[in-house]
């Protein structure tokens, strides 16, 4: 008897057709919902494919008679001349490989299949496919023995390029990283091999085992490859397509350079930040510019984890970039640094401009209020550990009213960013020159080795604000008073310092205007000091 349920060959066969049937039905379901993934359809096509490779056999090997089985036979072939083309499709967009491939050149893969099935559905006319048909008993097996036409094995080599092809590209993810992909891979071509060989010892015999097709049972195995790949390593849920998707579109600037220094990979947009093609870029060290700003703090082949802002001048202008530096190491022990290239430029020019409203007076743009005591607080901090002096002066415009009385305000407004520039000209670089408001100025001086420095840069102010400001053909003639404390004989608190320069500055006004004086107790300077004829 060909059947029987004693027989551990017969049982073991079916047994694994039964499951070669079901776990492809299990991973259907939870492949479906993520069917729009890179590679999914065809992989669940494949597994359709197994399905009905599977269900023809069982219904063969349980069915005795010789119709029956051809019955069976052609509902089997369906799947057999649909899985090479489709896991060769599935294997090119795993791995990010199709872009070539149009759903124009997928039906002409689909083209040697069909004509397959037509021929062995039309066999009793020609002897391309099988022919000669006729039971016979190995083992346990009742099996429909034929003999091999032209056209059957032209499909055979048709299906198996495509077998190598798919499995070329996948040995070539094998040997990439990271170690997830490796893994999936690893378990693709198992899914695969099993088959494969199966089939190849089936069409050639060299196995001392019953002459059954063994192909169907050999999924099994794939079923079981393809679960762990599913449920251990996120096969459709983490895609090497993705990874490479993401560096190669991102905006961002990628490079991972070795313990040399020298690039081993770069994406588009890195190419695009240097201006460099790839193949300049290979093999080569980072740009100068780069490298020298990046090893400002120390050689950045040596950080573990670093954020570092550089600078470059592009086409477009100069650019700020938050550079991610993390250091990669292998299990060997080869270390390499992935590089990461944001462009901050905008937030920049953002913080900047936060930064002026917050800190710089709209109309002059000098510093304001708020900036002059930072300044002024580190001024004074250092003065006092290091026994400097310093000086506050508090500038004011005469009867600078009658400027926007006669004028207007446009005048008023031009006369005042006239003033600012004169002001900032007149001072030291070390000095801040900052708007209080209306028309009054706060100079900081910062580092007075004595006194007659004060009154130079007092005296230069007086002569800057007296030569005549221009407006629409008009000159305006002004004058200012302006009032002096000193760090640390007045005081060392800065309001003290802003009120005597004050007190100053109002003693000059009521003396007669234009000119300046240094603040004393009860302002014993006598009338202020007029600026030089």
């Amino acid at each position: 008897m060909p059947y029987t349920s004693l027989d551990p060959i017969w049982l073991s066969y079916i047994s694994a057709l039964a499951l070669s049937f079901a776990l492809p039905l299990v991973l259907i379901g939870y492949i479906w919902p993520r069917h729009r993934a890179p590679g999914a359809k065809p992989l669940i096509g494949i597994l359709a494919a197994v399905m009905l490779w599977s269900f023809g056999y069982i219904i063969g090997f349980i069915n005795n008679h010789m119709a029956g089985k051809l019955i069976a036979l052609n509902i089997s072939y369906i799947g057999i001349v649909t899985l090479p083309v489709l896991a060769f499709i599935f294997a090119l967009q795993f791995t990010n490989s199709d872009r070539w491939l149009t759903p124009r050149k997928i039906l002409l893969f689909f083209i040697v299949p069909l004509i397959t099935v037509v021929l062995l559905w039309t066999g009793k006319y020609h002897n391309l496919m099988l022919y000669d048909l006729h039971l016979t008993i190995d083992g346990p097996f009742m099996l429909v023995a034929s003999q091999y036409g032209l056209w059957f094995w032209v499909f055979v080599t048709y299906s198996y390029v495509l077998l190598f092809a798919g499995t070329l590209v996948l040995v070539h993810r094998l040997f990439s990283p990271p170690r997830l992909f490796q893994d999936q891979a690893v378990y693709l071509m198992i899914a695969v091999a099993v088959p494969a060989i199966a089939n190849i010892e089936y069409l050639f015999p060299f196995l001392p085992i019953p002459q059954a097709d063994w192909t169907p049972a050999a999924f099994a195995i794939s079923a079981i490859c393809l679960t762990f790949a599913i449920s251990r390593h996120g096969l459709l849920d983490v895609l090497p397509v993705a990874r490479e998707s993401a560096i190669e579109l991102m905006n961002e600037g990628f490079a991972v350079v070795d313990d040399k220094g020298r690039i081993v990979d770069v994406n588009k947009a890195m190419c695009d930040i240097t201006g460099l093609k790839q193949s300049d870029l290979h093999g080569q060290p980072l740009p100068a510019l780069i490298v020298n700003q990046l090893n400002a703090g120390g050689d950045y082949l040596n950080l573990r984890e670093e954020h570092i802002e550089i600078e470059l001048d592009q086409k477009d202008g100069l650019h700020c970039y938050s550079t991610h530096v993390s250091l990669l190491q292998s299990r060997t022990g080869t270390r390499s640094h992935v590089l990461i290239l944001y462009d901050i430029t905008e937030r920049k020019k953002n913080e900047e401009a936060i930064k002026q409203i917050a800190y710089y007076d709209p109309l002059t743009g000098l510093p304001n209020r708020s900036l002059f005591s930072d300044r002024a607080g580190i001024a004074l901090a250092e003065a006092g550990r290091y026994k400097r002096k310093l000086a506050i002066m508090i500038v004011d415009l005469d009867r600078f009213k009658a400027v926007n009385d006669t004028f207007g305000h446009d005048a008023g407004d031009q006369v005042l960013q006239d003033i600012a520039a004169r002001l900032t000209h007149a001072v030291r670089k070390v000095d801040t020159v900052s708007r209080l408001g209306g028309d009054e100025f706060l100079v900081l001086l910062p580092e007075i080795a004595n006194e007659e420095i004060v009154d130079r840069i007092a005296h230069r102010i007086i002569r800057e604000v007296a030569t005549p400001f221009n407006f629409n053909a008009n000159d305006i003639h002004l004058s200012i008073s302006l009032g002096i404390s000193l760090y640390p004989e007045d005081s060392q608190d800065l309001n003290s310092l802003v009120k005597y320069a004050d007190t100053a500055m109002y003693y000059v006004k009521q003396t007669g205007r234009n000119g300046y004086a240094r603040y004393s107790e009860n302002l014993k300077t006598g009338k202020p000091t007029s600026p030089p004829a």
